[in-house]
């Protein structure tokens, strides 16, 4: 399945569970949510930030869920392997530019609250 088909699903499903028309997106036309839905059009980030936060969930939860979709894989498991993959990155002396982010992310507790807006689009999803 392919990435446009599995945003597809996930953007009709949540957008179901949330009881929103495509009317309820104001700032997006209904002609792009239309395509959106019909794996007809690809969406820019800001696009996506804009979408995710009428559907009232972070950008990566979004993402999350449109790979887990694709992969067939649980969306525990992705997670998972995100914080490895960030943890990694951290042992490998951190990526030049990102320290904060790759710091604020392997340090945070299970359920500590987010600190600030920003921290707001990079949600802390405990593992199992």
């Amino acid at each position: 399945m392919s990435l446009k088909s599995s945003f597809a699903i996930v953007l009709r499903a949540l957008r179901c569970k949330r009881k929103l028309s495509q009317r309820d997106f104001g700032d997006t036309s209904r002609t792009f949510l239309s395509k959106l839905e019909g794996a007809r059009s690809s969406l820019t980030l800001d696009k996506l930030q804009q979408v995710s936060q009428r559907l009232e969930l972070s950008p990566l939860t979004l993402l999350t869920l449109t790979l887990s979709q694709e992969t067939g894989k649980p969306a525990a498991d992705l997670i998972h392997d995100l914080r490895s993959e960030i943890e990694g990155l951290e042992c490998d002396g951190g990526v030049p530019g990102l320290e904060n982010a790759v710091h604020c992310i392997t340090t945070r507790k299970p359920h500590e609250p987010q600190a600030s807006q920003a921290q707001q689009t990079q949600p802390y999803f405990p593992v199992p």
